[in-house]
Order: structure tokens, then sequence, then C-alpha cells
């Protein structure tokens, strides 16, 4: 159910600070159930051999300051152990959530995983796509999308032993350095047993907003379940504000230091030392988002060189985000190329005899409850749901089973238009596929 606090904590996650741009208009608000793959088990490691390390304060005269200079070293010694521990991991703890979808980034989603959601979890009903609250309804929230499980079981359990050797390799480093009475621990080689290591699937509800920033749209994902209010997204921050500040922190700057000790004239000095500074800051916080993203996906890129013996399976997970920013990338140009042919045909069909029908004749949109500039994505989702709900096989009654059959029959006909780029723009502009 979408409540206000759910709406105040996506307002209190974009207003948290004085520099925080204010969130007033939001494109658009989803009702969704994101797949994830909870796992449990226990692992039992051991430690094979390390390297152990004590740090120490050294003196020693520096030719160049003709000083003598003091700094911390590390003196390094190889150990080999056989010392064993065993951990147990319950699904509840978030680092073994696993997002089994790549239609939204992973680090995003990840800050709503939470441990409530996975001990209420109950059977999904075909009643639970369907909200009768009436705040729901008047917000275009009835029906509630699904977003698949598009990642393999195995997929998901290289990232769930991912997150576990991590997590024992800290471990074993707290141990060395108690055992051994050092300061730190490094290049650990160990060996990890697993024993009844299972997945769950596990739907977790969310409600999406998106946002449109610089042509771009971006997401935030609250919680629906969890009374935290958990939220994931990026957030925004005012450029104004962050300007003006900058503005004055340099003007006063400039006035107690003074111009001349820098060379400058008091004209050049405000140009280059307000104004500048001013353009950058808040040309920079305007383009922040994009810029963030973009640094995200050169991260991805990157293979930093790891010893431990988690660094196959922490570049194995690069690779794999990697993968996932491909599939968005074809996910957004497939839509590009919907609106392109869609933004020609309204066009070439003024000239035409046959003139674009302003209403959905067929109701096909209607069927799966989207508007008609829904993405691919959107209809997917709206599909999946709807298919959940009324298909026959859910239905004991020959009645239920007849009523089923009918509205099942008229959403797959719906889909099966809407989901080719090529059938929908004909339905759009001549209202038959």
């Amino acid at each position: 159910k979408y409540t206000n606090w759910r709406l105040k904590a996506f307002g209190n996650y974009h207003g948290h600070s004085f520099f925080s741009a204010k969130i007033n208009q939001v494109n658009k608000i989803e009702a969704l159930y994101l797949p994830f793959w909870a796992a449990s088990g226990s692992v039992r490691s051991k430690i094979i051999n390390a390297q152990v390390g004590w740090d120490r304060l050294v003196t020693r005269y520096n030719k160049v300051t003709k000083q003598n200079e003091s700094s911390w070293e590390t003196t390094w010694r190889s150990v080999q152990t056989r010392h064993e521990f065993s951990n147990t991991y319950p699904s509840t703890l978030p680092e073994l959530q696993v997002y089994a979808s790549y239609k939204y980034r992973r680090g995003f989603v990840n800050q709503i995983r939470s441990s409530s959601s996975i001990l209420s979890a109950k059977t999904l009903t075909p009643q639970d796509m369907e909200s009768m609250d009436l705040e729901d309804q008047k917000r275009g929230l009835r029906n509630r999308g699904l977003d698949p499980f598009t990642m393999k079981p195995s997929i998901a359990l290289k990232f769930i032993k991912t997150a576990i050797e991590e997590n024992e390799v800290r471990t074993a480093e707290q141990w060395l350095v108690e055992a051994y009475k050092c300061d730190r621990a490094r290049i650990l080689s160990m060996d990890f047993e697993y024993n009844q290591l299972v997945l769950a699937p596990v739907y977790m509800p969310v409600f999406v907003f998106s946002i449109r920033h610089l042509d771009r749209t971006f997401r935030t994902f609250v919680q629906a379940h969890d009374a935290a209010g958990l939220v994931g997204g990026l957030r925004f921050y005012s450029w104004q504000r962050v300007s003006a500040v900058t503005a004055v922190a340099a003007a006063t700057g400039l006035l107690l230091l003074g111009t001349s000790r820098f060379g400058m004239t008091m004209t050049s000095g405000f140009w280059l030392g307000v104004v500048a500074p001013t353009f950058i800051v808040a040309w920079s916080v305007l383009y922040y988002p994009i810029l963030d993203y973009r640094i995200r996906d050169w991260e991805m890129e990157g293979h930093e060189s790891e010893a431990s013996s988690t660094s196959w399976d922490a570049d194995w997970t690069k690779a794999y985000d990697r993968f996932e920013e491909e599939q968005r990338r074809q996910d957004w140009s497939e839509n590009q190329q919907y609106q392109h042919q869609s933004s020609y045909g309204s066009h070439s069909s003024q000239s035409s005899e046959q003139r674009t029908p302003s209403s959905d004749p067929m109701g096909y949109y209607a069927a799966l409850g989207v508007p008609k500039d829904a993405s691919v994505q959107e209809i997917q989702s709206a599909f999946r749901g709807l298919a959940m709900k009324w298909h026959p096989d859910r239905f004991s009654t020959p009645e239920e089973k007849a009523k089923g059959k009918k509205k099942f029959q008229e959403i797959t006909a719906a889909y099966s238009v809407l989901r080719d780029v090529k059938k929908r723009k004909a339905y759009d502009t001549y209202g038959r596929a």
C-alpha cells in the first residue's frame, strides 16, 4: 500500500541537507516486485598461509631537505598455519540477498535490502498483484508490475560466495592480528568448504520514483514493506545553493588574502578567483548525476589486482556488471528506436489519408494498464504481473477458469503487439497491427 510515509521517505532522502535539491516533480511512480535470490548456509574456512606485519616508526636523514624525517614502515613476515573456523550465514543478511535482474542498477537496489523482508516473506498470490486501496488507485498504482528472474541461480551463487569469502578473509585477518600480536595481515591463501548453501527466490515490493534530469531518467527505490523507510538511488544537489556558498567563500578569501600576492589586479582576481570557481562548481553540481553514472561505468571497466583467493570471483563480478550495463543499453536502444519511429510516423501521417488514432482502438494499452508512452520494459513488467494474476491454472471453479482464460487471452494478444516495435508502431499509427 502506498502511504504518506513512503512519500516522506522519498522527500527525506532527497532533502537530507542544506545543499540537497528538493524534488518537486516526479515524472512517474511505479509499484513493482523486484526479484532477489536469498542465500543461506555455512562455510568452513582454513588459513593456509599469509603475511603478517608490524608497524614501526623509522627516522632517516633526508639529503634533499637536510633534515631527519620520521615515517612509518611495515616489516612483513610470511607465516603458515592450519587454523580453521566455521561460520553460519542466514538469508536475513543483506549481503546474501542478490538482485536477480539487470533492469536497474544493482548498487542502488542493494540499498533497500533488509532482514525484515526475508523474515516476513510469504507465498506470492494473484491477489498481491492488485491493490484495492483507493489511494493507490488514485495514484495509478492499482496493478503491480513484476520484474522477472533473469539471473540464473548459478550466477547468483557467484555473488554470494564472493561476499562470504570477503567476510571470511576479514575474519581471518583479525585472527592473525590477535594470534601473532601484529598490526596487520595481507595476502591470505585460504580454502573454503561450503555446506548446504541454498538459494530461495524472493520478491520484494518497492515503489520506483522516476525523475527526469537533463533529459535522462533517474530512479529512486523506496522499500514498500520495511517501516524503516529504506531508500536507494542517486541524490541530487542544488547547484544554486552550492554555487552561492562557493562565491561567498571565494570572495571572502580573496578579500582577506588580497590579489597582489598572486600577481593579479582586482579585476582579474575577481574573474579568476570568484567567477571561474563558482562557474566550475555550479556546472559540476548540475551535471553531477550524469558524471556519477559515467564514473560508475568507468569503474566497472577497471580490474584492480587482488592477491587474495577471491580475486578471480571479484574480477568475474566486475565482468558481470559490465554485462548488465550492456543489457541496459540494449533496452535503452530499443526504447529510443520506438520513440524515433513513433515520432517519424506522427509527422508522416499528417500528409497521409490514414491519420494517427487519438485513442486505444483495440484496448491493448488498457488491457495491460500502461500509458501509450510506456517503455518496452514497463510493458513486459505489466504483462508478467497480469499473466500471473489471470492465468487459468490459478483458478479452481469452471466459471473462474473461463473468466481467467478470457482475460489471459486479452492480455496475451495485447502483449504480442505492444512488445514488437514494428507492430506497436503500426497499431499506434493505423489502429491495427
